[in-house]
């Protein structure tokens, strides 16, 4: 499970470069009242329920995780002499991973990322461990955070292993509307928070709310949540589980346990058997990977925030 939080950054010096990260912008001038501007697919790769995409970053190719989930992107340490990059010591930002614990970690500046199309020039990225992935070329030393893919549409399509880019500006009830898909999508109740996408679910006849998270692998539970659906520590202990490492390498101790009734996404799944652990989140359920690549997603950067579903 990834689900990396990036929180303000304690230096006037990277917020600066924060803001010098994000993609050119358009030619001055009267904006056209429609722009649909696709701006790059990537090609998507899912190994173990991980999803990555490739990078371009100073001439050398790496994976990347794709992480809708987390509000930063990152570099890991061994990003490093790969790429033979230089860390600034002295600027630091805070990244957490889902138990809630932060890190203070240097930063780096880059020229630039290339994703597909698209370039971001003069980003600042912190430096992160993330747990141990399937060995795959090339080799996985980042993830990319909503911070970098939050600019814009996204056509989240897993069944087909790839992630489209728009460009969307309606300044007329006479722009054509997103999702570009050949046959209609259903819209779904959703909340964007800080770039990232929440959608409710009942679970055993409580209502919570769900992250879109492709950094996760499965669907992830809070324990909180589940506490107060009357299920005790001491049942949870009986189920079958384990420990994995998020951000940082800290382990955390998760359960599988078998539910009655989800319903989610306007579809309902009878007995589902989902990850219980504990969450420092604004979500109540992490709805990861094994979830996504069944369904294809539109999430829309308008103010909105809208969330449109294809269903299988």
């Amino acid at each position: 499970m990834i689900t990396t939080r990036l929180f303000p950054v304690i230096s006037s010096l990277l917020v600066l470069c924060w803001l010098l990260s994000f993609p050119a912008a358009h030619a001055s001038g009267p904006e056209a009242a429609c722009r649909q501007t696709h701006i790059t697919t990537l090609p998507l790769r899912e190994t173990g329920y991980y999803l990555t995409t490739v990078a371009q970053i100073h001439g050398r190719s790496l994976s990347m995780i794709v992480d809708t989930g987390s509000e930063g992107s990152l570099l890991t340490p061994d990003a490093l002499g790969r790429l033979h990059l230089t860390p600034n010591e002295e600027d630091a930002t805070i990244i957490s991973g889902p138990d809630g614990r932060g890190h203070v970690v240097p930063t780096i500046q880059l020229a630039a990322i290339t994703l597909g199309q698209l370039t971001y020039h003069h980003p600042v990225l912190p430096l992160g461990a993330l747990p141990g992935f399937p060995a795959m070329q090339p080799p996985v030393l980042g993830l990319i955070g909503m911070d970098l893919l939050g600019h814009y549409d996204l056509d989240l399509d897993l069944p087909h292993h790839r992630l489209s880019l728009w460009d969307i500006h309606a300044g007329s009830i006479l722009c054509r509307q997103p999702p570009f898909w050949p046959t209609p999508g259903q819209r779904l109740a959703a909340r964007r928070i800080r770039n990232r996408f929440f959608i409710p679910f009942t679970l055993d006849g409580r209502q919570g709310l769900a992250l879109i998270d492709s950094g996760a692998r499965s669907h992830i539970i809070s324990k909180d949540f589940v506490h107060k659906l009357g299920i005790t520590k001491e049942e949870l202990d009986r189920d079958p589980g384990g420990t994995s490492a998020g951000i940082g390498d800290r382990e955390h101790r998760y359960h599988w346990h078998r539910f009655g009734r989800l319903t989610l996404g306007g579809q309902t799944q009878l007995h589902p058997v989902l990850t219980v652990t504990s969450l420092h989140e604004q979500a109540d359920m992490l709805l990861g990977a094994d979830w996504l690549i069944h369904h294809q997603l539109w999430l829309s950067a308008g103010t909105e925030g809208a969330v449109f579903i294809q269903k299988p």
